[in-house]
């Protein structure tokens, strides 16, 4: 996974204003995820779970782990993923970008039992920490970030599927940069691209 972020919202128990817009719209996503795999689309095709494994984080120190449910043409993925991001996003000012990301993402499919072509709005918490070269200084920041995704799910047997997708993250509150002693550790909207490898049934 690519990103470049920082932040600093609150989840649900937390009253500051900076974390209300992430609340509300985790709430939103939860209310359209619970109407959308509601009985009346689990007739459709009935009640499908899972879980995915993305390959990128485990190339760099990383892991990723999630639990998917849906039914009919709606599903619902709640992920955690863990890395070092790779010195090739990371400005050089900066090293050592370790990252944990949250995420809540709905997949909406164009076709039943969740094959094909899909897109998948979401919201994620990245929480790291970052080194700046010239002075060794290290801070943590956290910020939470719109994800609009989509995808090809390809079925090879029952319940084995790949997973090729690409997604644009942005970041809509928290911290937005750094302040080191030297440089400013920017967070920029970010593109992502990879393969998950799912497994269903």
């Amino acid at each position: 996974m690519m990103w470049r972020s920082p932040a600093s919202f609150r989840w649900p128990g937390h009253t500051t204003g900076r974390g209300s817009s992430f609340n509300v719209g985790l709430a939103v996503l939860l209310v359209v995820g619970i109407l959308g795999a509601s009985p009346c689309g689990a007739a459709e095709k009935g009640w499908m779970v899972g879980t995915e494994v993305d390959l990128v984080p485990f190339l760099y120190d990383g892991y990723y782990v999630s639990l998917i449910g849906g039914a009919g043409k709606l599903r619902g993925r709640v992920v955690r993923t863990e890395l070092t991001l790779p010195s090739f996003v990371t400005d050089d000012a900066f090293r050592d970008d370790d990252r944990k990301v949250d995420a809540l993402i709905l997949d909406v499919y164009f076709r039943p039992d969740f094959e094909g072509w899909w897109v998948g709005p979401g919201l994620e918490r990245w929480t790291g920490d970052v080194t700046e070269v010239s002075s060794g200084l290290r801070r943590g920041y956290r910020t939470d970030v719109l994800t609009l995704g989509g995808g090809y799910t390809w079925r090879f047997s029952e319940h084995f599927y790949l997973n090729p997708w690409a997604a644009v993250h942005v970041p809509i509150g928290g911290d937005r940069d750094v302040q080191f002693a030297d440089n400013t550790f920017e967070i920029d909207p970010t593109p992502e691209i990879s393969v998950k490898l799912g497994i269903r049934f």
